[in-house]
């Protein structure tokens, strides 16, 4: 459990540390509680965005990936695009499309774009950004076992998981995969999403 909250770049709540280990919360919540109780782990409450008493967040006390910052940032974009827009799944999508095509800008396309290589080459920068995806031997078929925005995504997986969906299609279209066949299933199983990157 603390090698998992060492793995979050940002606190995270009982419920989505439940579904990122594939562990009932109430297992959850006791292992966590023993790791704060023994100073291994640091509680913080959830910053209030409506009624009633605001929920726990739990971190890791040490180095843990990502820049805290950023992903604090993202959450709040995330819950004003979800409360402020009439349509915010058409604006995550965007944004994660001019996302992805600044990754692009930034990684290099590959030299000769196809289908097998764009689905290839989004695999690796999957793996870059932190999301540990396993994909099958064409690259069709990926599960990512891990969110670098595991809380935001549980929260507002409506606005954070099309954001990444428009970033991988974007990344597919670059580098000569047809981005249409992409199709992302959050938490489709405990402790994983899966992508789809070719029919």
């Amino acid at each position: 459990m603390l090698a998992a909250l060492l793995d979050q770049p940002d606190p995270v709540g009982i419920d989505a540390l439940a579904q990122a280990t594939a562990r009932h919360p109430n297992t959850v919540r006791e292992q966590v509680n023993w790791l704060v109780a023994h100073g291994h782990v640091t509680r913080i409450r959830q910053p209030q965005d409506g009624r009633g008493r605001p929920a726990w967040l739990y971190e890791a006390r040490g180095s843990r990936p990502g820049d805290d910052e950023y992903v604090e940032l993202a959450a709040a974009l995330a819950w004003r695009l979800q409360d402020g827009s009439p349509d915010a799944h058409t604006e995550a999508l965007a944004a994660g499309q001019h996302w992805g095509a600044d990754l692009v800008d930034r990684k290099g396309a590959v030299p000769l774009p196809s289908p097998d290589a764009g689905r290839r080459w989004t695999v690796e920068l999957m793996d870059e950004l932190g999301y540990a995806p396993d994909a099958d031997e064409d690259a069709r078929t990926v599960v990512l076992r891990k969110c670098p925005l595991l809380q935001a995504a549980h929260r507002f997986p409506e606005v954070v998981c099309t954001v990444h969906l428009g970033m991988v299609r974007t990344a597919l279209e670059r580098n000569g995969a047809p981005p249409d066949e992409a199709d992302l299933t959050p938490f489709s199983a405990p402790g994983e999403c899966h992508l789809r990157l070719g029919r």
